[in-house]
């Protein structure tokens, strides 16, 4: 019983590791080889790396190779599947990546730009909230001061009218009197005893 527990636990133990083993990635440093002759069968004359800038000469669709001179100038065949007229992956990236950080670059300075205009805008509205609370102020001044002159004025009137109805009375009662000392001057005027006239008489 121990031994065919033992051999299960060896048999998973081997299937374990021949699984992680399995598992591989790609390099993407890929190459191809040249050939002297348009076939796999003739002698490796090189070989050229993934992204390598070529010159086609020939082209023989039989076989599937075509005739190319690398940068080195070194003439050979390989397969035409490798060759393609767009630009590789292995050449793009630098691009891409360039114009990654040329947008990058330009990204931040457009937030540094928007940062600042927003910065500006906040002390234009903090600057206007402080006009605004400083007229508010000046408005209510000039409220409290509208409404002292209201009240000043309205004592001043008040005081204008109270005099002018003493004044009022004042000539009343004058007027009362000189009515009642003319009345009185008539009524006993003529009764006051006149003088008599002396008749000159002449010796």
């Amino acid at each position: 019983m121990k031994y065919y527990i033992s051999l299960l636990i060896t048999l998973f133990t081997l299937l374990a590791v021949n699984t992680e083993a399995a598992t591989r990635y790609v390099s993407d440093q890929l190459f191809t080889y040249m050939h002297s002759g348009p076939s796999s069968q003739f002698r490796i004359v090189g070989s050229v790396n993934a992204g390598t800038k070529i010159k086609l000469i020939q082209h023989n669709a039989a076989s599937g190779y075509s005739k190319v001179v690398d940068p080195k100038g070194r003439s050979g065949w390989i397969e035409t599947k490798f060759i393609t007229k767009n630009t590789p992956a292995l050449l793009r990236l630098p691009q891409v990546e360039k114009a990654l950080k040329v947008a990058n670059n330009k990204l931040t300075s457009i937030g540094d730009e928007n940062e600042a205009t927003l910065n500006n805008k906040q002390q234009n509205l903090s600057r206007q909230v402080s006009i605004n609370n400083q007229l508010i102020a000046q408005r209510q001044e000039l409220q409290d001061t509208i409404t002292s002159l209201q009240l000043a004025n309205s004592k001043l009137q008040t005081r204008i009218t109270n005099q002018s109805e003493e004044v009022e009375m004042q000539w009343l009662m004058r007027g009362a009197g000189i009515i009642i000392l003319g009345f009185f001057i008539g009524l006993v005027v003529p009764h006051l005893p006149r003088r008599k006239k002396k008749n000159d008489q002449w010796a």
